[in-house]
């Protein structure tokens, strides 16, 4: 393998590995920014239930059964409970849970049942606390909500209708009846799955682009000094390149190519070739014979250079631009 197509596979390596990594970080992103946009709605909730309990608290004027008030505001244990019984003046209900729930959350329930007529949902305020936590949370875009009472048979919307490309957060049941729902939409930009994927996937993107950028910049100098035409031999470097093209050739062919390329087209002797090569081997004749076949056979892709004999004498390497 050529050192030029071991660079491009580092750097095709580089590549897949930078995409396989983009991938990922988006992907794990968008799943963040999913989980942050269902707690902006969760909290958005939680908070205008908390300022509609109060407001209820605070008003005079609004009269409902003395049970059901002190049921709004009766204390809460941290155990959990399979049923809720609701006893009025009117009668006595038992509400039933499908697993058992710790009483705060049913509690809940039960209030959000209780004030759906006294302090109705207001969606346009529950949208501003949406839009608000989001925000809190750095995701931008477009965001609206849902509110439905399935009793009632209404629908409310905030905010515009979401795109074909928005994320909707799971239907949050309200009351213990499940008569009341409220869904969220966000239709994010690409800002924000950038502002949240990982912190290593941007470290790993540096490293990446550094080692690409020196492998480039390694791979520019060398070629500084490399021709586009003509026999380019390097020993350092073990490296032969013939009008631009890099061969393949060993390191003794390569130095013998190379005492005939530096005489310019004059007859090296055998016996220099010999003495540089082989100075004490007594069958160095038929080495440098295959030697020189070896050579010829490198050159034949390339008719402009030839290596000629010169009988009794020894070889020359002559070339079209010479």
């Amino acid at each position: 393998m050529t050192k030029r197509t071991s660079w491009f596979l580092s750097v095709a390596a580089i590549v897949i590995v930078l995409m396989g990594g983009g991938y990922a970080a988006l992907r794990h992103s968008r799943t963040q920014v999913h989980a942050l946009i269902n707690q902006s709605l969760q909290e958005a909730e939680r908070l205008h239930y908390n300022d509609r309990l109060n407001a209820f608290s605070r008003n005079p004027h609004i009269y409902v059964d003395p049970a059901l008030k002190a049921y709004l505001f009766a204390p809460v244990s941290s155990r959990k409970i399979k049923s809720y019984t609701l006893q009025t003046t009117e009668g006595k209900t038992t509400y039933l849970f499908k697993d058992s729930i710790p009483e705060e959350k049913a509690r809940k329930l039960l209030n959000e049942y209780l004030l759906a007529d006294i302090q109705p949902v207001k969606v346009e305020e529950v949208n501003r606390l949406f839009q608000e936590q989001l925000e809190q949370r750095h995701v931008s875009g477009t965001a609206g909500v849902f509110y439905s009472d399935k009793s009632a048979r209404t629908r409310t919307r905030a905010g515009i209708l979401p795109t074909p490309s928005a994320y909707k957060t799971p239907v949050c049941w309200l009351d213990l009846t499940h008569s009341l729902q409220l869904q969220g939409w966000a239709d994010y930009d690409w800002l924000t799955l950038l502002r949240h994927i990982h912190a290593g996937f941007y470290g790993l993107l540096c490293l990446l682009l550094a080692a690409t950028g020196i492998q480039v910049c390694l791979y520019l100098k060398k070629r500084q000094n490399k021709p586009e035409k003509g026999l380019y031999i390097d020993l350092k470097q073990q490296i032969l390149l013939i009008d631009g093209m890099q061969c393949a050739i060993s390191s003794l062919d390569l130095q013998l190519l190379y005492l005939l390329w530096e005489k310019k087209g004059e007859c090296v002797d055998r016996e220099d070739l010999k003495t540089a090569c082989w100075p004490h081997d007594p069958q160095a004749d038929e080495k440098l014979d295959a030697h020189i076949q070896t050579i010829r056979k490198v050159l034949q892709d390339f008719p402009d250079y030839r290596i000629s004999t010169a009988r009794r004498r020894g070889y020359y390497l002559t070339a079209a631009s010479s």
